[in-house]
């Protein structure tokens, strides 16, 4: 708190390490045990105090007012050094402006603030902490394991100065495509409709670490709106009726009069990992049974294709177990960049041929000494054809490989 409103910065483990090796050595030279103390830290900052020199100085007084002043400090009342101490403290108090805006910042961190407040008051302030800490913690792992991942559509815009109606094939627009939850739940206009990439492909995008505690609450989401928007390819995907899962709601014996035929087959998944910083073991095995589980609802083997899978650990992962790349020839595209390699005159022939990037050179300046060749370099490795740099990548990959428009 000192250090926030000061404008500085601790180091909690320097300060954990030193008050550790001085209560390890203290007792060899009978020393009292030594502790962080607040109420000292706010005498300090009231009196001005801006360096850790102070810590010397104040021990210095310490060994003088042990040693020479206790007949005087003897007459001090309690309720006076109260008062300092009070005194210290009162610009750490919330004012009722900051506690109005915890509840319009987070309703749920308020009702911690208060409980922890109260404890305090009417137990003690050890027991305060320990609630708060608690509570925190309850909160922590239940946004964890409730996160929600949401359906992504697609929506075209442009950037304009003013809010006029403008051409998108006019030659100057600045048309891209941004991608948004279909329920536009982030603030998107609501009069804005995005829309699906195409019939039987979804893009799902997970916005908190994809890990044990909350693996099933993203893919039973998932799951179960992707099985409310396509149809199953075969009326009996289990055979017979002792491979019938004890959860399936039936009817026993199905017929084509109980599937939708306007509904579309599931095609392709597209999962936007920008937000997840970490996968574990479990998480990887859900995905892989689900994985198993809709290509027995499509009866095919569905692509599987991420975007923005930012940790290596998680692109280890998933390449582990058996995503982000496919045995045999796939249709796939690769962002590229051009990077020119500068070269020495003698070793460029003008129009010669780069065959490993299938680039031609260019001819060498007459005025210099070196010749600038042009590289074609993807940005992600072309051996993992279902990671992608953006969406639009993504989309456009989909696309070529199911042929589609």
């Amino acid at each position: 708190s000192f250090a926030r409103l000061s404008n500085y910065t601790i180091d909690p483990n320097q300060e954990l390490i030193a008050i550790g090796l001085t209560n390890i050595f203290g007792p060899f030279f009978g020393g009292y045990p030594a502790t962080g103390s607040f109420s000292r830290t706010a005498i300090k900052a009231k009196a001005g105090v801006r360096t850790p020199l102070a810590g010397v100085v104040t021990a210095i007084i310490v060994v003088i007012a042990i040693y020479a002043l206790p007949p005087v400090f003897y007459y001090i009342s309690n309720a006076a050094l109260a008062a300092v101490i009070i005194h210290a403290v009162g610009d750490l108090i919330s004012s009722p402006k900051s506690i109005k805006m915890f509840w319009k910042v987070s309703p749920c961190e308020f009702v911690i603030f208060w409980i922890g407040v109260l404890v305090s008051v009417f137990a003690s302030i050890d027991n305060g902490i320990y609630a708060s800490v608690a509570a925190s913690a309850a909160l922590l792992l239940f946004r964890i394991a409730k996160a929600h991942g949401r359906f992504v559509g697609v929506v075209k815009v442009y950037n304009t100065p003013t809010l006029r109606p403008i051409d998108a094939n006019e030659p100057d627009s600045d048309t891209r495509n941004v991608f948004v939850p279909l329920d536009r739940s982030n603030g998107v206009n609501p009069a804005v409709q995005p829309r699906e990439p195409h019939a039987g492909v979804f893009i799902y995008r997970l916005n908190e670490g994809y890990l044990y505690p909350n693996a099933v609450h993203f893919t039973d989401h998932m799951v179960r709106e992707i099985k409310v928007k396509t149809r199953p390819a075969v009326i009996n995907p289990y055979g017979s009726l002792g491979e019938r899962p004890w959860n399936d709601p039936g009817p026993r014996h199905k017929s084509e009069s109980d599937i939708d035929p306007t509904l579309p087959v599931l095609r392709a998944i597209i999962l936007d990992f920008s937000g997840v910083s970490n996968v574990d073991v479990t998480s990887l095995q859900n995905l892989i049974d689900v994985r198993k589980q809709l290509d027995r609802y499509a009866d095919a083997h569905i692509a599987w294709h991420f975007v923005g899978v930012k940790s290596p650990w998680a692109r280890r992962g998933l390449l582990a177990s058996g995503f982000g790349s496919e045995n045999g020839v796939v249709k796939s595209l690769f962002t590229v960049t051009n990077v020119g390699v500068s070269q020495e005159k003698d070793d460029v022939k003008p129009g010669s041929r780069d065959e490993e990037f299938s680039v031609d050179t260019q001819p060498e300046d007459k005025l210099g000494m070196t010749s600038m060749d042009t590289m074609v370099l993807p940005l992600l490795s072309i051996d993992c054809p279902y990671f992608h740099i953006d969406m639009d990548e993504a989309v456009r990959s989909v696309e070529l490989e199911l042929g589609l428009k």
